[in-house]
């Protein structure tokens, strides 16, 4: 399953990695280089996918479609 994010930069150097819009809901995390923070986002939302009876899908694997912020 392929999910839309946005990566950018803060200005403290760290990365932002931001997954809105489907029913996983609002999902952010922060990582000190731009690989970590997809990886993180990634993994959250996969737990999500797989914990979240909410969304209906169960065991697909989640694909980031990258979006430079």
């Amino acid at each position: 399953m392929k999910y839309d994010c946005t990566l950018r930069q803060l200005p403290d150097g760290r990365w932002l990695a931001r997954h809105t819009g489907s029913k996983l809901g609002l999902v952010e995390v922060t990582a000190d280089s731009r690989q970590a923070a997809q990886v993180k986002l990634q993994n959250e939302l996969q737990y999500r996918v797989e914990l979240c009876p909410c969304s209906g899908v169960s065991g697909e694997t989640v694909v980031l479609q990258v979006v430079e912020a």
